[in-house]
């Protein structure tokens, strides 16, 4: 009896040892999400404790990647590099009895001049300092530009939108030979005829927004300095229809060897 056990407890041993020492190959293509070509990117695997069981970057050319990781867990895959936008993903490993090759592509984001990263109505109409959604992206851009110290942002600031004026539509009328109460009441409609208008260009408000922003940021001075204000005096329908007045994009991605 005692002899089974032992071979039981033996085998079971073995199996637990075995399981722990399975690894599996975590492996794919990472592509840049606009274009869909491949990119070389720098990436770390962390396990839920934050140890890094990973470190290493996809090929430039293939885009390729591979890396080994323990099964059944949960990881977190940290992109970066000085012309890509940083990114986490989580990712799930299925728990394996032997080597497998589990396949995971992923996209990112390669930073290119003009890139949109934010555009908000970031003011309350009137307002010179940030609302909640302006404050907000201005928070995150700087978040971006002290993990990123190559990029430079453009800050757009665009007039607040006019007062809204409206044309009353009065209902069609009603036809004389059909008896009264047998047509519902059809009351006039308001009909928005500046949906896209802006207020004249302010410079000197503008200029006071931006001060605002910069006195709510105190201690991102160095960020501030890669942080380029503009006044846009052009109409732009695609940000008139969104009704943004603050857009933020990204400027100059200065080379690594710059």
């Amino acid at each position: 009896m005692n002899s089974i056990l032992i071979a039981f407890l033996s085998i079971f041993t073995f199996s637990m040892v075995n399981a722990q020492e399975t690894t599996v190959l975590l492996k794919g293509i990472v592509t840049d999400r606009l274009t869909g070509k491949p990119v070389g990117v720098n990436y770390e695997i962390s396990d839920m404790q934050g140890m890094k069981v990973a470190d290493a970057k996809s090929n430039p050319k293939t885009g390729e990647y591979s890396s080994a990781v323990k099964p059944g867990a949960e990881y977190t895959m940290f992109f970066y590099g000085f012309d890509i936008l940083k990114s986490t993903k989580s990712i799930s490993i299925q728990p394996a009895s032997k080597y497998e090759e589990v396949p995971m592509d992923f996209t990112v984001d390669k930073l290119v001049k003009g890139m949109e990263l934010y555009a908000v109505e970031g003011f309350d109409p009137g307002a010179i300092k940030t609302n909640i959604s302006g404050e907000k992206v201005m928070a995150e851009a700087i978040t971006m530009l002290k993990g990123n110290r190559n990029l430079h942002v453009n800050v757009t600031l665009y007039p607040d939108m006019a007062p809204p004026r409206y044309e009353t539509i009065a209902p069609p009328k009603q036809d004389k030979k059909k008896k009264k109460g047998n047509e519902p009441v059809i009351p006039p409609q308001q009909k928005l005829l500046n949906p896209t208008e802006r207020q004249a260009l302010n410079a000197d408000f503008l200029k006071q927004r931006v001060d605002a922003i910069l006195a709510s940021f105190p201690d991102a001075t160095a960020q501030m300095k890669r942080m380029h204000f503009i006044f846009d005096k052009a109409s732009d329908a695609q940000q008139d229809m969104k009704r943004s007045t603050l857009l933020i994009s990204v400027g100059e991605v200065k080379s690594l060897f710059d």
